[in-house]
C-alpha cells in the first residue's frame, strides 16, 4: 500500500494498525487482529473485542451486547441475560404536567415510575401489586408484616388502640356462672339479688310445696375479666 496523502485519502479493505487484520471488511483493529470497529452495513458501526460482537453503534441507539458496568471499585450493572419475553426500557422523559419521570415499561405497558410534580414533590407509582417482605412505611406510619398499623391516629398501634377501645370496654362474652342451691321449704330461699337469675325449682317429695331453688350469677365478659351484671 503506498503513503497516504496528508490531506487524507482512502483504504479499500480492512486496515490494521499494529497487526494484520482478522476482522475483515471495511475495519479497522487496533494492536490485535480481532479487536477494532467494523462497518458492516449503512449506518451501522460495530464494535469488536477479541472476535466478539460488543457494541453496535446506529443513528441515535447505541446497543450493548453483554453487561453495562459503571463504577471502578463497586460496580452498577446494567444487565440483560436474554430470556424474557418482552423487551423492556428505563426512560427518561417529562412535559409541562409531569415536568420530570423516570419509568421502566416493556411492549406491553409501564412496570413503574418516579416523578418529581410541578411543586416538586415526588411521587413513586407502581402498575400492579406490591409485595414486601418486611414493613411499609409511610413518614411516621408503619404498616407490619402482620397486618398490624401503627399511626398517630391511633396512638400508637392499632391493634393496641382496639384492645384499648373496644375489646376492653366492651362486652365480648356472657355466660351464666356457677350454680348455688337454698333450701325454700322451710329454709331461707333467696331474696332478689342483683344479677341473679333462677335457674331451677325442685320439688323432690311432689308434694304442693317447692323445696329448693337453684340460681346462677348472670356474668358478662369484659377486657378478659368475668363480671356479674347489675341491675337497675
Amino acid at each position: 500500500m503506498g503513503a497516504l496523502s496528508v490531506n487524507g485519502g482512502r483504504i479499500n479493505g480492512a486496515l490494521g494498525i499494529g497487526t494484520d487484520n482478522a476482522l475483515g471488511g471495511n475495519s479497522i483493529v487496533l494492536g490485535d487482529n480481532d479487536t477494532g470497529l467494523k462497518q458492516n452495513s449503512d449506518g451501522v458501526l460495530d464494535v469488536y473485542a477479541n472476535n466478539a460482537l460488543v457494541a453496535r453503534l446506529q443513528p441515535w441507539k447505541l446497543y450493548v451486547v453483554g453487561d453495562v458496568l459503571a463504577g471502578d471499585g463497586r460496580k452498577l450493572s446494567l444487565t440483560s441475560d436474554n430470556n424474557s419475553s418482552l423487551n423492556s426500557r428505563f426512560n427518561l422523559w417529562g412535559n409541562s404536567d409531569r415536568p420530570t419521570v423516570i419509568e421502566l415499561d416493556d411492549d406491553q405497558g409501564w412496570h413503574l415510575y418516579s416523578q418529581r410534580n410541578p411543586d416538586g414533590s415526588i411521587r413513586f407509582m407502581v402498575n400492579g401489586e406490591i409485595f414486601t417482605t418486611s414493613s411499609i412505611h409511610a413518614g411516621a406510619n408503619t404498616i407490619s408484616t402482620d397486618g398490624n398499623i401503627y399511626g398517630s391516629l391511633w396512638g400508637g398501634w392499632l391493634n393496641d388502640w382496639i384492645n384499648n377501645t373496644i375489646i376492653n370496654r366492651f362486652v365480648q362474652d356472657i355466660r351464666l356462672g356457677g350454680i348455688e342451691y337454698a333450701q325454700a321449704w322451710n329454709g331461707p330461699g333467696y331474696n332478689d339479688t342483683p344479677g341473679y337469675v333462677i335457674t331451677g325449682v325442685t320439688n323432690g317429695n311432689s308434694d304442693e310445696l317447692i323445696d329448693g331453688v337453684h340460681r346462677r350469677p348472670l356474668q358478662k365478659l369484659i377486657g378478659g375479666v368475668w363480671y356479674n351484671v347489675a341491675s337497675i
